[in-house]
């Protein structure tokens, strides 16, 4: 039943105006229509909750895929050895390409009036060689199950916002 609103008169539930006073009833319709807008948002709000949170629980799309296939090879079991070989070649092959970037960059720069230049150029050298040393302990110690991968994830992220700047 809708109850009239200027002369209180119960009237049926689909009428459109009042059976006393003639007056028009308010619909059902706004509030069915405001229920729906409530209900869908509050649908998009727990779908938005379910991909943060699987996004959270998986935590894997913030690595490098190095880093993902690391993952992946320890999820399926392979040895340490083996994890460790490939582990060590790929910090190899980050080493040597930080060197070759360092010296390009200082045997552009001859000249004696550049030698702070080259002293920061050493600087950040070092800086990003102790960085790929700090991602290879680590990845080794995972390699080895010394640590979980959530605790692996979780440290990786730690060691990628402290990545040196370098400029070059």
């Amino acid at each position: 039943m809708v109850k009239c609103s200027h002369c209180n008169t119960e009237n049926e539930e689909n009428a459109t105006h009042c059976q006393n006073c003639g007056k028009t009833l308010p619909t059902n319709k706004t509030k069915k229509g405001i229920n729906k807008i409530i209900l869908v948002g509050v649908g998009i709000l727990v779908l938005i909750g379910v991909i943060l949170a699987i996004t959270m629980f998986t935590g894997t799309s913030e690595v490098s895929e190095f880093d993902q296939e690391l993952i992946n090879s320890v999820r399926n079991g392979e040895s340490s050895e083996s994890l460790i070989v490939k582990i060590k070649e790929y910090s190899d092959l980050n080493l040597e390409g930080s060197k070759e970037a360092y010296e390009h960059l200082v045997s552009g720069n001859q000249s004696d009036d550049n030698s702070t230049f080259k002293e920061e150029a050493k600087v950040n050298y070092e800086k990003e060689q102790a960085y790929i040393q700090k991602i290879e302990d680590l990845q080794i110690r995972f390699a080895k199950r010394e640590i979980t991968e959530e605790t692996f994830i979780t440290e990786l992220k730690k060691l990628y916002q402290q990545q040196p700047e370098l400029d070059y």
